[in-house]
């Protein structure tokens, strides 16, 4: 009689009724499966993955995991988690506003805590308020969360300050990771990180076609006092392509808008900004100067400024769960620097001391030692032989393995006090964020897949969480390097996908005790 091979033959079972099923089926066909995903692939080295029961601890299947790869955006679930746990879940990001009157200069300090979500546009469209007349309202923009401050300041008899200070001290003044590509400091995924941000640091600028043949930029969020340096823009006919494009030079804000737009049309365009701290400085000086406010001069806070003594007239709050979910399901690099900055300010600070103690803000270097620090903490030094170079996986430096991701993801997801606020962070596959149009599948199944996405150029990753109605849990990571030599990240997508579901399948079979489950050794490269 013919033989069936093992991943055949695992299909047949699971497909066959049920009582066939039961008789032959094990959990020792998962590695086989898996193998046979990843021959079938045909990406050979490139593929390092691991797959792990989280209660036992137990690797279910794994192959080149000790191999160290560039994770891309599954970067951030280092970032994240290692956030969560220096913080606390219910930690709140604030940024405030306020009064002071000293040695007779009255002055109004805003005083950032890094906040990735201040004026996010993502979160605003989701908040609501209800105005005084009680109707509720939801949607908001940055210009009402100025107006609520100015509000303030009007309602506190403020009508003259000596300066608008805006205190981004939290953070150092480096913006720019060194490592991320100097050609792409303009692209929203490559936003500058500040002590204070607003509005995700990029810019909402929309322009349309005119009839008299020009092309008009008529929308600004935030409405910045923006240079419009050139508009070389022009109108096609009704069956061009719009090529139409606003550009910046890498360390200013004067705009030049360019290419083609089709005619009759209009289109919106993101562009990350330049020194948020300085433009919001300049933008709330307009917003209370529209109030009647006199404001005689605006700047951000020097490394020699005191610390704030006044009166608090405004406090705007971001949840951490707001920001670790901006992380990984939106998969949003500002939201995941912001995140390791913080890491090393408390690392550089432990004591919190104020600003004018001393005081050293949160950087890439320190926030790099803090986040690898805590990594060795929880899952061991020689589990996690990484190179951290950056919080969300831009950077072509950073290092991390297979069998590292799925130690560190197995002791969040069994954590009793972090596991289900980091776990619900995640992307939900099929459902929503960066995997929203991916896992078909599972439309409808009981089982749930907690994932990350990540992609650069020539590295493709997916590592997560696969969780049966039952409780039972399974990690894995699959990290796919050198993609271009395989035509692209089309077939290691389908070898991500192939694996979880394998896992999906494996976890819908009878809860029978994987401690006896024997994997081989394959941590030597496919060949």
């Amino acid at each position: 009689m013919r033989l069936l091979s093992a991943a055949l033959f695992s299909q047949w079972c699971y497909y066959s009724a049920p009582l066939l099923f039961t008789a032959c089926a094990t959990y020792a066909d998962l590695g086989g499966d898996i193998r046979a995903s990843v021959k079938a692939s045909a990406l050979g080295n490139t593929v390092s993955y691991s797959v792990v029961d989280v209660e036992s601890g137990r690797v279910l299947a794994a192959e080149n995991e000790a191999i160290p790869r560039k994770p891309a955006s599954n970067m951030k679930l280092f970032t994240t988690a290692a956030a969560l746990e220096a913080v606390g879940p219910d930690f709140k990001f604030q940024t405030q506003l306020v009064y002071e009157n000293r040695n007779g200069v009255s002055r109004l300090i805003v005083i950032g805590s890094g906040d990735p979500g201040f004026a996010d546009p993502e979160l605003l469209a989701h908040m609501s308020f209800t105005d005084a007349a009680g109707a509720v309202h939801t949607g908001l923009t940055s210009h009402d969360l100025l107006n609520w401050w100015s509000d303030a300041v009007v309602k506190a008899g403020v009508t003259r300050v000596a300066e608008i200070v805006i205190d981004a001290r939290i953070f150092d003044r480096e913006c720019y990771n060194p490592a991320w590509p100097s050609d792409q400091r303009t692209r929203p995924y490559c936003a500058e990180v500040w002590g204070l941000n607003f509005h995700a640091n990029m810019m909402l600028i929309g322009a349309r076609a005119t009839d008299a043949g020009k092309v008009v930029l008529d929308k600004f969020e935030p409405q910045y006092d923006w240079v419009l340096g050139r508009n070389v823009a022009t109108v096609g006919g009704a069956k061009s392509k719009s090529t139409f494009v606003v550009t910046r030079s890498a360390t200013d804000n004067t705009l030049t808008a360019s290419g083609r737009l089709r005619a009759g049309t209009r289109v919106d365009v993101d562009l990350s900004v330049h020194d948020t701290p300085t433009l919001f400085a300049e933008l709330l000086a307009r917003k209370l100067k529209a109030r009647g406010v006199e404001v005689i001069s605006a700047r951000v806070a020097g490394l020699n400024d005191s610390a704030a003594e006044g009166t608090v007239l405004g406090v705007i709050e971001t949840p951490l769960s707001a920001v670790l979910a901006r992380a990984n399901t939106d998969s949003s690099n500002l939201h995941a620097e912001a995140l390791l900055k913080r890491l090393g300010a408390f690392h550089a600070n432990p004591r919190g001391a104020a600003v004018s103690e001393n005081y050293t803000g949160g950087s890439w270097a320190n926030g790099c030692i803090a986040l690898k620090a805590s990594i060795d903490r929880r899952i061991g030094a020689d589990a996690a032989p990484f190179v951290i170079s950056d919080g969300c996986g831009l950077s072509h430096d950073n290092r991390v393995t297979a069998a590292g991701m799925t130690k560190w993801l197995s002791s969040l997801a069994a954590d009793k006090v972090l596991g289900s606020t980091f776990l619900n962070s995640l992307a939900l596959a099929g459902e929503s964020g960066t995997v929203k149009s991916r896992f078909p599948a599972l439309a409808g199944s009981p089982i749930t897949v907690r994932c990350k996405t990540g992609y650069i150029n020539g590295v493709s990753c997916l590592s997560g969480v696969v969780i049966a109605p039952d409780g039972r849990m399974t990690a894995f990571s699959v990290l796919i390097n050198g993609i271009e030599k395989v035509g692209g990240a089309a077939r290691p997508k389908q070898l991500q996908e192939a694996i979880v579901m394998d896992i999906v399948r494996d976890l819908s079979k009878p809860n029978t005790s994987r401690a006896n489950v024997q994997v081989p050794d394959t941590n030597q490269p496919t060949r």
